[in-house]
């Protein structure tokens, strides 16, 4: 073999060193290929350098983009051990915190961006591996190792690049939604309907919601891109209501296998019952399979959270109680307030907590309540604001648009 190599020209040894490391560092990874349909899509897995790209948010409005310390709120104000999701959004109300905030347009898209170049490296990277371990005497296939290179270029370039690169690819994947309303289908105490009645009208209510959210991402991606979406509840793990496509093999057939080989670009999870929720995401271990989509190194998903989702993605969930609006009843053993003081959570924000909603009327429940949640700073997020997480730098910043009244 080290004859062959020697009688190659020089750039082509060196490409060959390269990927013979390559190999290396995707053994000890291990990569675990599955078939993602007409493209061949890997588990979810990428290698060295392929990590998300910053925002560029361009100000191309009268709205303001606050950074969290302008507001006396530490950036870096993560505990000890505390996860830091990738890319996240945190908001109270999808239409006032997105549709009407063009620096949170911004900010998902392109963070959905970097999350679907992600994907198409870990496929160019594994093309280019399997050339050189079918031929190792020849090297690496040359167009599949230009294809490697264009992408990387790309994702070092801007959130518009990399959007023209998804739309003339003709391996670009579908963008994958898991939509989570655990959250919506508690049961109310106070309602007159039956409990049959109540989970009718959550799941009807949830569609809806859902093809509001993909609507948007197709116009934010001015319908360049396919989207798949499903519903997964955390609280019996079933995965309903596929859309996208009337091809069922696109989908995926239970929740861990929504996680785990679907390999989303986006979890949403809605609002509703925050203690109803957390009681399911934990009772089902849904936690892990959060954290590790959202925060692992080897996986790309951008994390939404509205309302309760928002709350159960920051360090403390005690801060769904200080209004009363959630029923804790709902939940067997934590029937009362009190019994969730100190509660963690997904703890994906740096040690942060969350309480959505915020208006004048909660200000000075609030400056009381704060000082008593122990080991989290607590940021308050109104109807028409969004907080975003990048990750990579654990930096997060807060964005205003302007308030339309509607959730």
């Amino acid at each position: 073999m080290q004859h062959v190599i020697q009688i190659l020209p020089l750039a082509t040894t060196v490409l060959v060193n390269m990927l013979f490391l390559q190999i290396e560092a995707f053994s000890t990874f291990g990569i675990q290929s599955v078939n993602r349909r007409r493209n061949n899509i890997g588990n979810g897995r990428f290698i060295g350098s392929s990590q998300f790209t910053s925002p560029r948010l361009t100000s191309t409005t009268a709205l303001s983009v606050i950074d969290v310390e302008k507001e006396g709120e530490e950036v870096l104000s993560s505990s000890l051990g505390s996860n830091w999701a990738k890319r996240a959004l945190l908001i109270s109300s999808f239409t006032d915190g997105v549709l009407a905030s063009p620096e949170a347009q911004d900010f998902l898209k392109s963070s959905l961006v970097a999350s679907m170049m992600a994907e198409c490296k870990v496929v160019a990277e594994e093309v280019v591996s399997n050339s050189v371990l079918a031929s190792p005497c020849n090297g690496p296939d040359i167009e599949a190792l230009t294809n490697l290179e264009e992408i990387d270029d790309t994702m070092n370039a801007t959130p518009t690049a990399m959007h023209d690169f998804l739309k003339n690819n003709a391996n670009t994947p579908e963008l994958r939604l898991l939509y989570i309303p655990t959250a919506m289908y508690a049961l109310r105490s106070d309602s007159t309907n039956s409990p049959g009645k109540q989970r009718q009208r959550a799941r009807a209510d949830g569609k809806k919601r859902r093809s509001q959210i993909m609507n948007h991402i197709k116009s934010i991606f001015n319908h360049d891109i396919e989207v798949l979406a499903v519903t997964l509840d955390l609280d019996d793990g079933s995965v309903k209501q596929p859309a996208g496509s009337e091809d069922e093999s696109l989908f995926p057939s239970s929740g861990k296998d929504a996680f785990q080989s679907w390999s989303p670009h986006l979890i949403y999870v809605e609002g509703g019952n925050t203690f109803w929720l957390h009681h399911c995401m934990t009772k089902g271990n849904w936690q892990s399979y959060i954290l590790n989509a959202c925060c692992d190194r080897d996986n790309w998903a951008v994390y939404c959270g509205k309302s309760a989702g928002a709350i159960i993605a920051g360090s403390k969930v005690e801060t769904a109680t200080w209004k009363g609006w959630d029923d804790p009843s709902v939940v067997p053993g934590m029937e009362i307030y009190a019994d969730w003081k100190s509660v963690g959570s997904l703890d994906m924000a740096g040690g942060d907590s969350f309480f959505p909603h915020m208006s004048e009327e909660w200000t000075d429940l609030v400056g009381d309540k704060r000082k008593e949640v122990q080991d989290s700073f607590v940021h308050t997020l109104r109807e028409e604001e969004a907080y975003c997480i990048d990750g990579h730098k654990k930096h997060s910043f807060l964005v205003r648009g302007s308030p339309l009244n509607e959730s």
